[in-house]
């Protein structure tokens, strides 16, 4: 017995909707944070200025960034691998309190904050 491509399409779609709906994964929201270096602001013998960028967004300070992850849904998974080197004065970085606080917002608003200390 052959389907009618319009019952063929239903079938498919729902199909597909199921495999969707039983895989979590593909609908939590995943983002990377990283540090980037400034060199063009770098005076004489002074560490570059550092920024904190999340997909296309880049963060000077830690009130802007703490705003940011406080606005993405609950769920969302954030990693950051910052790597073991340091050129100084790195946000999150460079303090182990703002470290915390840090860790306690994204806990406060459901972020799964995924830290990979050596990169």
């Amino acid at each position: 017995m052959r389907m009618r491509p319009a019952v063929r399409a239903v079938v498919l779609l729902s199909i597909t909707a199921l495999a969707f709906a039983g895989d979590s994964k593909a609908l939590t929201p995943k983002y990377r944070m990283d540090v980037v270096y400034i060199f063009e602001t770098q005076s004489s013998g002074s560490a570059p200025e550092s920024i904190i960028v999340i997909g296309n967004a880049g963060f000077r300070s830690l009130a802007a960034l703490k705003q940011f992850v406080a606005s993405l849904p609950k769920g969302t998974v954030l990693e950051w691998a910052p790597g073991c080197e340091r050129l100084g004065g790195e946000l999150l970085l460079s303090s182990v309190k703002e470290m915390d606080e840090f860790k306690a917002l994204c806990k406060e608003h459901g972020i799964a904050f995924m830290l990979h200390p050596s990169g």
